[in-house]
Order: C-alpha cells, then structure tokens, then sequence
C-alpha cells in the first residue's frame, strides 16, 4: 500500500511538536517558583511562536490580573514605562475568551486602548488563555512590529499547546503559593496571640514588681531610680509588642503578595489621608521579584509607613521601588520631624526589618535627618545576565 508524499511530512511536524513539548516540560519540572515558572513561558512562547516580544499573565478568582512577565523588552525599556499593564482593554478582554485570538494588526481590535509614550511597536498579536478548573487563570501574549509577518496557524497550534503544559504548571504553582499564604496569615494570627497572652503579661508582671521596688523607702535611691528607668523601659517594649501584633493581625489580601496592589493596600491602612504619598514602582523591578521578596519587602514598607506615621508627624511620604545595576532597592522617604540615632532606642520594628532584609541577601540603611525627615533603604542583590541591558 503507497503513502501519500505528506505524510512524511506530517511526520516530522509530529515528531517536531512532540520535541518541543519534551523541551517545554524540562523547563517546567526544574523550579517549583511561580516567578520562574512564568518567567521561563514567557520566553518559552517567544521561541516557539517566533514572536518579538511575549509575556504571560495570571489571574486571580475575581479575574484581576496579579502578574505579567514578559520577555524581550529589556530592563532599560520597562524602566521607561514605568507600571506593568493592569489587565484593561484588549488584555482584559482575553481573560474572557477560552480560545487563541490572532489579529493581523492588534490596533484593529475595538479593545486596543493604545500604548505608553516610548513603547516598542507592537503590530501583530496572537494571544492564548490560560485554563484550568473552568476558567482562565492566566494568559500568553506574543506580539511582532508590523515590518514582521503576522502569526500563522502552526504559530497558534505552538502555543495552543504550550498553553495546554502551562495550565498544570501555573495552576499547581499558584494554589502552593496560596496555600503557603494562608498558612502565614494563619501563623501571623498565633504569633500574636502567644505574643499578647504570654509575653506581654510577663512583661507586665515585671514591670509591677520592679516599680513597687522602686517605691520602697529601705532602697538606695540609686537603685530606686534604675528601677524606674527599667519601668519606663519595659512600657515601651509593651508599646513595640502591642504596635507588632496590630501589623501581624491588620488584615492582608491572601491572593499572591504584588507590590503594587499590596503597597496601596497597606498605604490607605496606614497613611491618613492628610497625607500626600506618592508611588513609583518600576515594572522591571518588580518582574524579578519572588513570592518571599515580595512578601518581606511589603513588610519592610509597613514597617517603615508605620514608623513615619506615629513618630515623624510628616506632610509627605515618598515610597520608590526600582533596579540599579546589581541590586532592587525599596526606598520610603518621608519628610518629617527625623530623628537623632545617638539618642534614639531602636525599636522592635526596625529589629525586624533589618532581619528581614538579611534574609534576602540585602542590606538595610535608615537614614535620619533630624528636623528634615527619615529615608528607609533596602537594596537585595539582582539575579540576572550580564547583558540584561541590552535590548533582546
């Protein structure tokens, strides 16, 4: 019996097709991080799709984009856009689609809201939703200038299956995140309740007996007077203890932590609106952030708000997150009253951001300014090529 002269062929796009996905699944099975995971699709649909630029997103159960990672658009030129997309218009508009949509030109779509001053062409778009358990989750977008061919129908099949590994992949990531956020939230809750019920009892025990020590007339009055001091030390601890448990138990979204949902979170939580603040978050530093570096810089941030707000009486809080050239720098500003660091106790809070920035490799500076203000600076070490800089 003769074959027809396609099969061969036909053959070998089988045998191609299967190749990529055997590629695909590697990358998969060797990091259990959302951010990498997402990061690896993102240039892995660019490779398949031949696509300029590509980037993929997530959704959480309200449909409310959480993430957007994209490939080829270097840190210099996302620097320049400032804020990652938000999920509106035509990137929206996929979220609601269970099918690959391909335009010739996206500028055509009745959803295409338009583009921020300097960024790159972006003609031809294939975009391709991301499924699981009934509904999407996430979403590929690929995209070329118009001086390139539009995507082909074997580009949309590339990533139709792509997106197919994706879904495992990305769903189980993002119910371990969730997962492991909920078990914080929950651990949060207990470190408060052990903090109040147990050692601010003992503190306040001690603080009695050392001021009814202080009150007996048979005491030297030296020492009456280091027992007064020690009184006055220990309230203040209570007060550090007290302000902790009210940021651990101040409730916080349980989605995947996001810096700049989160920050406006905590800001209206925080900041009297009497307060000017102003955000700038750059979309490049915040494509390279982890789960646990999302989460430890939010904490930091609160810490440091918390801070400017009780102690420095300022009119203007600036909070700043960007790259330099090694590090991801968080940077709260604000303009208020300072203080003096030879005079000045450190506190509870500042213990902790400082651990907390030790953990990620970084390195914290408070810088006070009395009359003038207080800078917070955390800067974490980049993980990235020597030749990020350069346009892909």
């Amino acid at each position: 019996m003769g074959s027809s002269t396609g099969e061969p062929a036909q053959a070998a796009g089988i045998f191609e097709r299967l190749t990529e996905m055997a590629v695909t699944s590697e990358l998969l099975a060797t990091s259990e991080d959302l951010a990498e995971i997402l990061s690896r699709l993102a240039q892995r649909a660019r490779e398949l799709t031949g696509a300029e630029y590509a980037a993929i997103s997530t959704f959480d159960e309200d449909g409310v984009l959480t993430r957007f990672i994209y490939s080829g658009i270097s840190d210099a030129q996302a620097r320049r856009l400032g804020d990652p997309p938000r999920g509106r218009g035509l990137l929206g508009e996929l979220r609601n689609m269970d099918r690959p949509l391909r335009l010739d030109d996206l500028r055509s779509s009745p959803h295409f809201t338009g583009w921020p001053p300097g960024h790159p062409d972006m003609t031809r778009f294939l975009g391709v939703p991301i499924r699981a358990g009934g509904r999407t989750i996430g979403s590929f977008y690929m995209t070329r200038g118009a001086d390139r061919p539009p995507f082909s129908p074997e580009d949309e099949v590339a990533a139709a299956v792509l997106a197919l590994q994706a879904a495992v992949s990305v769903s189980y990531a993002m119910a371990r995140e969730r997962r492991g956020r909920i078990f914080l939230l929950e651990e949060r809750e207990r470190i408060a309740h052990d903090l109040h019920d147990g050692t601010i009892q003992a503190l306040y025990a001690l603080g009695l007996e050392c001021d009814a020590m202080a009150n007996r007339d048979d005491y030297p009055a030296e020492a009456r007077e280091a027992l007064t001091n020690a009184v006055s030390r220990i309230n203040e601890i209570i007060a550090d203890i007290r302000s902790y448990i009210t940021m651990l138990e101040a409730a916080s979204p349980i989605a995947q932590p996001e810096l700049t949902r989160d920050l406006a979170f905590v800001i209206r939580q925080l900041v009297p609106s009497s307060i000017a603040t102003v955000v700038n978050i750059s979309a490049a530093a915040l494509q390279e952030l982890t789960a646990r570096e999302s989460e430890d810089l939010l904490y930091i941030a609160r810490e440091a708000l918390s801070n400017a707000v009780r102690h420095g009486a300022p009119t203007k809080i600036a909070v700043d997150l960007r790259q330099t050239g090694e590090a991801t720098v968080l940077t709260i500003q604000d303009n208020g009253v300072g203080f003096d660091e030879a005079t000045t106790r450190r506190g509870l809070g500042t213990v902790t951001m400082r651990t907390r920035a030790e953990r990620l490799g970084g390195e914290l500076t408070v810088i006070p300014i009395p009359g003038m203000g207080t800078t917070v600076r955390v800067a974490i070490p980049r993980r990235h090529d020597d030749d990020d800089e350069e346009a892909l």
